[in-house]
């Protein structure tokens, strides 16, 4: 869009975790000299964490983009496996082929193929990745899948990377042995001032062949750092939209006005909080259980990327401001410094009263409540005996009350731009088990959550999100008939039209409403999505549709606006 403008060869500020880009500040280096320790070494595991958006998943593929033949890798994606599944995954990354259905069966084939490796003087390492999400029980599978070993050394590697709450799933009392087996830790900060501009200055350099580019003033790269708190994920989204920022008005470097605009713009992002941004680096740790727990507490609150949600792939979901009236894009107005919402503190208690509530209520009647929650916000008629109502039930539910369903793992950042009232499952402390929840409302610093029988609760942003586990339920109304089925390439007729004609009215689309989907319908849906930060795949599924409703506005439906 603006790198011809600037005389970029490419994009500088993607959101994919691309190892070209990777930024090596200290603390990133010393992440990956970890990894690479714990290839060399074969006495336990090697655990990184690091908050949302730091750059675990670019660090991680730059360490696997590295490893020569000598090494064999299984590369776990999908944490929310059983056992079982854990097995046949692994199997599966190592390419072993017959090795039965029984988990013995598995184990017996993975130690030979282990075994044969070892003699070819080959590595095999598994890559755990969002373990913060493995069940305890996975947990374990992996410590006995680490007591593979000749008389020597280890069989298998086991890396686990993953948000800060891995540190604390570690912690837990049943995980002591494995706890005891990590002896190589790290964890993974946000950039310091000095780091955010160079981090700034390198993504230019890489994306315009190695030549330098100071397209950002000092007192521009200042802001972007203030209020990104030094998370590149939220260093990219401001830069990129500063830039176009700047590409709009015709200016050829990025001074403190674009960023303030790009500010502006991404206003339904959670931005971190400036106070919580100042806190220092957590440092290495290695060692047992009493050093987890040490590094639980030094690291303060976090706030999560749900389960399954990497760097690379995943939506830190903006919103383009749209006027009611028109539907139209507005132009920002550029205050002195976008506020930005300080977090709420949690409390003890406010953890205890999640707990509290959560215990009261067995999973059937939670999922219950929290269904029968969403229909009286959509205003429609309550549960009735044959329907059930567990997440298996959901779809038939909405269907026969008009509307739309989707299960997805969210994050607030997502809450946010659908708007609408959401189902949301979340742990119960210490017991591996889970319960859902209705929020209701959503604001700067808090949510408003219903679970079980009684009044909403309201809690700070950081404790529902540390018991949240991303897995999330939504309904809405498929206002203008836009699905059942997704629309894409080469689709013709009435619901293309409608589609046409609601990109036009948020002004994605310039072209005639003349119901084709074409390469002009196809580029104004990419651009769409790309400003929502949802993947931008050309095809209005059920997620595009959802979001598109919530731009245009101006259709009768629950929000998440707070209660006074």
């Amino acid at each position: 869009m603006y790198e011809r403008f600037f005389g970029l060869a490419d994009a500088p500020f993607r959101l994919t975790p691309d190892p070209r880009y990777l930024f090596l500040t200290a603390s990133h280096a010393d992440a990956l000299a970890h990894l690479r320790l714990g290839l060399s070494e074969s006495s336990g595991f090697v655990c990184i964490t690091g908050d949302v958006g730091t750059g675990k998943t670019t660090v991680l593929r730059a360490f696997l983009a590295e490893l020569g033949p000598g090494v064999r890798t299984a590369y776990v994606i999908n944490p929310r496996l059983s056992p079982l599944e854990l097995l046949q995954t692994l199997a599966t990354e190592f390419g072993i082929a017959d090795a039965g259905p029984g988990r013995q069966a598995l184990v017996d084939r993975l130690n030979d193929h282990l075994l044969v490796q070892h003699a070819a003087g080959r590595r095999c390492v598994v890559v755990v990745d969002e373990a913060q999400a493995l069940a305890l029980e996975v947990l374990e599978e992996l410590r006995l899948l680490s007591n593979l070993e000749t008389t020597t050394e280890k069989l298998l590697r086991i890396v686990l990377v993953g948000q800060p709450q891995l540190r604390a799933l570690l912690s837990h009392p049943e995980l002591v042995q494995l706890n005891q087996r990590i002896t190589l830790r790290w964890h993974i900060g946000p950039l310091r001032p000095a780091e955010t501009a160079a981090y700034v200055r390198h993504r230019l350099a890489i994306a315009s062949n190695g030549q330098p580019r100071a397209l950002f003033t000092r007192a521009a790269l200042r802001l972007v750092h203030r209020r990104s708190g030094g998370v590149p994920r939220v260093i990219n989204m401001l830069a990129h939209r500063a830039l176009l920022a700047a590409f709009v008005r015709g200016e050829p470097r990025v001074r403190v006005r674009a960023v303030r605009q790009a500010l502006a713009e991404i206003a339904s992002l959670p931005l971190p909080s400036p106070r919580l941004a100042r806190r220092s680096r957590v440092p290495i740790a290695i060692g047992g259980a009493m050093t987890a727990a040490a590094l639980v507490l030094a690291a303060g609150p976090w706030r999560p990327l749900p389960l399954g949600e990497r760097a690379a792939r995943d939506d830190a979901l903006l919103a383009r401001p749209v006027t009611p009236a028109t539907g139209q894009p507005t132009t920002p107005s550029l205050p002195a410094e976008p506020p930005v919402a300080e977090a709420a503190i949690p409390t003890p208690h406010d953890d205890a009263v999640l707990a509290e509530r959560l215990l009261a209520v067995d999973a059937a009647k939670s999922a219950q409540r929290a269904l029968e929650t969403v229909l009286e916000r959509w205003k429609l008629a309550p549960l009735i005996v044959p329907e059930g109502g567990m997440p298996a039930d959901f779809p038939a539910i909405g269907e026969r009350r008009g509307l739309e369903q989707l299960a997805l793992t969210a994050n607030t950042a997502l809450l946010r731009l659908v708007d609408v009232p959401a189902i949301v499952e979340l742990a119960v402390p210490a017991s591996g088990r889970s319960r859902l929840g209705a929020v209701v409302a959503l604001a700067a610093d808090h949510v408003e959550l219903v679970v079980g029988d009684g009044d909403p609760l309201r809690l700070p942003l950081a404790v529902f999100e540390a018991a949240w586990t991303g897995h999330t339920w939504l309904f809405w109304r498929d206002f203008e008939g836009l699905g059942p089925s997704a629309l894409e390439l080469g689709a013709q007729g009435p619901r293309v039209e409608r589609l046409q004609a609601l990109l036009r009215r948020i002004g994605d689309y310039a072209g005639p409403v003349h119901g084709v989907f074409d390469r002009t319908t196809l580029e104004a849906v990419r651009s769409f999505q790309r400003s929502r930060y949802i993947a931008a795949d050309g095809v209005v599924g059920r997620l595009t549709r959802l979001v598109l409703y919530a731009a245009v506005g101006g259709y009768t439906r629950p929000t998440l606006a707070p209660s006074s």
